[in-house]
């Protein structure tokens, strides 16, 4: 199976995770923490199981660890990150770099659009995330001169599904009571499919 062939296979299966650095506080924060769960749920019921996160700071790491949060009610999801270089944790503070490594160890996969720092390297990681997705959920308040803007923008002009996940509710998602059952249920019926064999013609 060629490599293009491959990645489109993927894609109908994969969402695209996109927000900004900085993050709400208090209820606004939550909010935002259970839209991303319940929108997580959702979509792994219509069998997207691939998630890509930038892996920043902010809303990419909240983004990630809750990805591998849900993993315990969906073990047949992916964490994918997509780094624009391998030096983008450089200057961060020592406790931001021990989270991000603990990210990248628990991630089903870790791609490196830029071999170094460019000054396009993170809207080319933005723009790979979304070419290899057919859903975009994001998190966008600025939405003027902003990486997220840019990404939401390019995203809906190559026809993705986007989720807004700073909305009261995205889309029609789960009311948190019946959130529960229905993971529970989800679990207990569904067959997982061996998608995910890399490089070897699965996703």
């Amino acid at each position: 199976m060629s490599e293009e062939l491959f990645w489109n296979r993927c894609k109908q299966y994969a969402c695209c995770l996109s927000g900004h650095r900085a993050l709400p506080s208090g209820a606004q924060l939550e909010r935002l923490r259970q839209n991303l769960k319940k929108t997580i749920a959702k979509l792994v019921q219509e069998e997207i199981t691939l998630f890509y996160v930038g892996g920043a700071l902010g809303f990419d790491t909240l983004a990630a660890m809750t990805v591998l949060e849900m993993k315990a009610y969906f073990p047949q999801i992916r964490l994918y990150l997509a780094l624009p270089c391998p030096e983008q944790h450089e200057r961060w503070s020592k406790e931001d770099k021990a989270l991000y490594e603990q990210i990248k160890e628990h991630a089903d996969r870790v791609d490196y659009v830029s071999k170094q720092y460019t000054p396009d390297c993170m809207k080319k990681r933005n723009y790979y995330m979304v070419d290899h997705s057919c859903v975009c959920a994001y998190y966008l308040i600025h939405s003027m001169r902003s990486g997220t803007a840019q990404t939401v923008h390019y995203a809906g002009k190559q026809g993705s599904r986007l989720i807004d996940l700073s909305a009261e509710e995205p889309e029609d998602s789960w009311e948190s009571s019946d959130l529960l059952q229905k993971t529970l249920r989800w679990k207990e019926e569904v067959t997982v499919r061996e998608f995910y064999q890399k490089k070897e013609g699965e996703c």
